[in-house]
């Protein structure tokens, strides 16, 4: 039996490189002609970024926008100080109410007295030219007429005195609906006052706004025979932007 006694004999490659025709080995080898590339896929950038970064600018003007306006509101409430003005009906009389039962017609005309008081010290007035004022008696039109048209300055009281006539048709009860609340003291009136206003501050006129005013007045009487009293009176008023 033989035994070898000199160096030990190393264990075979896992790898065996492969040699080119004259000898040299090459690192680069060609794949055999039946092997497939496999395509490689690259990581694509997300859309989302750009689309987030747009949306936060975004916001940002926004919040600094409505920052700026609020700031700037804040300024104009402390320097001006703003306050509502009044409005009241403080005298009422009736010209003529006749009924013309051949033409089914009833022929009016009103006077109405309108206080308008501007409380503000730095702000005034600029009333348009179409406003409207309206009389009516339980849903019935009985006049109609419209507010002159002027400037009122800074901690002003302008009192209107306003004609209202109209011709308008009427029903068999509202002549007699009429003279039973004159004869029992108390009529019922809605007064409506439409009217176009803008705020001026120093020189600078802001955006004009419309002004509604409901006064739900009562009086003792709407004979012309008789001065009316004014029983009572309630105001409504709401701004149209």
């Amino acid at each position: 039996m033989a035994y070898n006694t000199g160096n030990p004999v190393p264990p075979p490659p896992r790898y065996v490189m492969l040699a080119e025709q004259g000898g040299r080995e090459s690192m680069n080898l060609c794949p055999p002609p039946t092997s497939r590339n496999f395509p490689r896929y690259h990581p694509e950038k997300s859309k989302g970024n750009g689309c987030c970064k747009c949306f936060c600018w975004c916001f940002c003007f926004l919040f600094l926008l409505i920052l700026a306006i609020a700031a700037a509101l804040a300024y104009l409430f402390f320097i001006y100080k703003p306050q509502i003005p009044s409005y009241s009906v403080t005298n009422f009389s009736v010209g003529f109410l006749e009924f013309r039962p051949s033409e089914f017609t009833m022929h009016t005309k009103l006077f109405v007295s309108v206080r308008a008081e501007n409380p503000n010290e730095m702000i005034g007035i600029k009333y348009g030219g179409a406003s409207s004022v309206v009389v009516s008696y339980r849903n019935s039109t009985l006049s109609s007429g419209k507010l002159p048209s002027f400037y009122q300055g800074q901690k002003n009281v302008t009192v209107m005195h306003v004609t209202l006539e109209g011709v308008h048709p009427y029903g068999s009860g509202l002549q007699k609906a009429i003279e039973e609340s004159s004869d029992s003291g108390s009529v019922p009136l809605d007064v409506y006052v439409r009217v176009p206003f803008s705020l001026r501050l120093d020189t600078l006129d802001l955006r004009e706004v419309t002004v509604n005013v409901h006064c739900a007045l009562v009086v003792d009487s709407i004979s012309p025979k008789k001065k009316p009293n004014i029983k009572s009176a309630t105001y409504d008023a709401n701004v149209e932007f």
